[in-house]
């Protein structure tokens, strides 16, 4: 694999950059949370790596088992609707676990309340 070429060619970038998109959203929505603090840090520089190398994992893998869903550069324009389906259902289910999987670090790890 070549990550020269474009980004999208790596697995894990959507979750990546959904990571830090749903972060951004979260911090500025999440009372007491802050950007200019030691979490953000840790959240945006740390758990977008970990996010990155979790999900780049998760794809590839799903990429030797469905064929399908491997990029073609001999098929550019050309996908198979099974391989689109897949990929916007993969997409949506990253989404979705990503959201929860923010709000749980944000919420309950980074951000927590001490017990009145």
């Amino acid at each position: 694999m070549q990550l020269t070429h474009r980004p999208e060619d790596f697995p894990g970038f959507f979750a990546t950059v959904l990571w830090v998109g749903v972060g951004v959203f979260l911090f500025w929505t999440t009372p007491g949370a802050g950007f200019l603090t030691w979490q953000a840090l840790i959240y945006f520089v740390i758990g977008t790596i970990a996010i990155g190398i979790l999900f780049g994992i998760i794809g590839l893998t799903l990429q030797r088992l469905i064929p399908g869903l491997k990029p073609q550069p001999q098929a550019a324009g050309k996908s198979n609707q099974s391989a689109q389906l897949i990929g916007t259902l993969v997409g949506a289910a990253q989404l979705v676990i990503i959201y929860l999987l923010a709000k749980a670090v944000i919420t309950q790890i980074l951000f927590t309340s001490p017990p009145a």
